[in-house]
């Protein structure tokens, strides 16, 4: 099952216009990771990581730092592939967006259909949500758990 993040637009917009973010492996971010994260308009992380793969491709060229060029090659490519996601939470989340709940679901369509329910009635507070085959993830503030690395409000 995947995670998704049920993200509500800031201030007067529709609640209708809802947004989920899939925390799962993305094989493109493997594959491409700086054009990936500049496809999803992260343009600092993008430019960076772009500069690092020049500068690791560079290394490698050096037969003494071959193992290492592409032991570092790999560990960017994934914390991108399995980091990506949080980038894009971090983005929203500064622009105003709201993370209501998350939800775990099969599909795309079904963590719709679910949030969908699940935000029809609003007077429901998302620590307490329980839908069945639905799990929250949550810290210990009460708060949803994402990515790899806990960001519960520090900097």
């Amino acid at each position: 099952m995947t995670s998704y993040l049920v993200y509500t637009p800031p201030g007067d917009k529709p609640a209708d216009d809802i947004r989920l973010i899939a925390d799962r492996f993305s094989w493109l971010a493997f594959i491409f990771p700086a054009f990936w994260l500049l496809f999803k308009r992260q343009w600092l992380v993008g430019i960076t990581v772009f500069v690092l793969q020049g500068a690791l491709a560079i290394a490698t060229s050096e037969p003494s730092f071959l193992i290492a060029g592409l032991l570092a090659e790999l560990a960017l490519r994934l914390l991108v592939a399995l980091e990506g996601p949080r980038f894009l939470a971090a983005r929203m989340e500064a622009a105003g967006w709201t993370l209501q709940t998350v939800i775990s679901a099969d599909d795309r369509a079904t963590a719709e259909a679910i949030s969908d329910s699940l935000l029809e009635s609003p007077a429901t507070p998302r620590s307490t949500i329980a839908v069945k085959g639905v799990s929250n993830d949550t810290a210990e503030t009460g708060t949803p758990a994402f990515g790899l690395f806990e960001t519960y409000g520090e900097r």
